[in-house]
C-alpha cells in the first residue's frame, strides 16, 4: 500500500474501528494483514525512519512479514525497515540474521544484503537495502521455463558455494558445531521461490534475501517438485546443474 505522510491521520486507530474495517474484508489472510497494519504505530515508525534517513519520505510501501511476525516498510525505493510484531524471540532472530549475513555475504556468488540493527524505543529494528526485482514465484511460469537453464545455473552455483562453506563465525549456530557440509547439506535459507530476487529484463538473479530462518542441514527438500515450485522443470534443471558442479569439485 503506497502512501504519503500527508495522507495519514495523526490520531491512533482504535480497535473498534479496526474491527469495523476488517469486517468488510472477506479474505481471511487479507483481513489478518490489514488488522496488523491498522493496529501498528505506523506514524511513529515513519518518524523513526525519517530521522534515521535524514531526509524527507517521498513514498513508502508496507508489507506484512512471514507469519505476521513483522511489519516491513519500504522507503523511497531505497531501504527496507523491519519492525517486529511478535516480541518473543525477535531480538535473537535479528542478531542471528546479522551474524549469518555478515559471514555468508563474503562467500555467496549472489548479493546478500547486509543487515543493520537500529534501536527504536528499546525495539531492535532491521534495516536493509531495497533490492529491485521480482521473486521467482511472482514471475510467470512460462517465462521462467524459457529461462530455466540460466536461472538453474545461478541457483545451483549459489547452493554449491554457500552450502559447502563453514565459516567459523557461525559454527555455533549449527545444530552440532562438528557437522560438516556435503552433498546438498550445509547452510541454506529455507525458501528458494520467495527469496531469490530476479531482474525480469536480464534474468540475472540479483540478490538472495531474508536469512532469518537460515539453517545448517539437508536442503535437498528445497528442490522437491511440489505445488509451491514455480515449475517442476526448473527444479529438475537446478538438481542437474548442482550435481554437475558438485561432482567437478576436486578432493571433495
Amino acid at each position: 500500500m503506497w502512501g504519503t505522510l500527508g495522507m495519514m491521520s495523526k490520531q491512533p486507530i482504535r480497535h473498534f474501528f479496526t474491527n469495523i474495517i476488517c469486517g468488510c474484508v472477506y479474505n481471511k489472510d487479507d483481513r489478518k494483514k490489514l488488522r496488523v497494519l491498522l493496529n501498528s504505530p505506523l506514524v511513529s515508525h515513519l518518524r523513526f525512519v525519517r530521522a534515521d534517513m535524514g531526509c524527507k519520505i517521498k513514498k513508502f510501501k508496507t508489507f506484512i512479514g512471514y507469519q505476521a511476525r513483522s511489519l516491513l516498510i519500504g522507503v523511497n525505493d531505497k531501504y527496507i525497515y523491519k519492525f517486529p510484531l511478535r516480541r518473543d524471540n525477535y531480538r535473537e532472530l535479528a542478531m542471528r540474521e546479522k551474524r549469518v549475513t555478515d559471514a555468508l555475504g563474503a562467500i555467496s556468488p549472489l548479493y546478500i544484503p547486509p543487515v543493520e540493527l537500529l534501536n527504536h524505543n528499546g525495539m531492535l529494528v532491521r534495516k536493509y537495502d531495497l533490492i529491485p526485482g521480482r521473486t521467482l514465484r511472482q514471475l510467470p511460469v512460462a517465462d521462467v521455463l524459457r529461462h530455466k537453464q540460466k536461472l538453474a545455473r545461478q541457483i545451483a552455483r549459489f547452493l554449491v558455494d554457500v552450502g559447502r562453506c563453514d565459516p567459523v563465525e557461525i559454527r555455533d549456530l549449527k545444530p552440532d558445531p562438528d557437522m560438516q557440509p556435503g552433498y546438498m547439506r550445509g547452510w541454506c535459507q529455507g525458501d528458494i521461490c520467495d527469496n531469490f530476487i530476479v531482474n525480469p529484463e536480464t534474468w540475472d538473479i540479483v540478490a538472495f534475501i531474508d536469512w532469518e530462518d537460515c539453517t545448517f542441514g539437508d536442503f535437498s527438500h528445497l528442490l522437491d517438485w511440489d505445488q509451491r515450485s514455480p515449475a517442476r522443470e526448473l527444479m529438475a534443471a537446478v538438481r542437474a546443474e548442482y550435481k554437475k558442479m558438485y561432482d567437478a569439485i576436486p578432493n571433495q
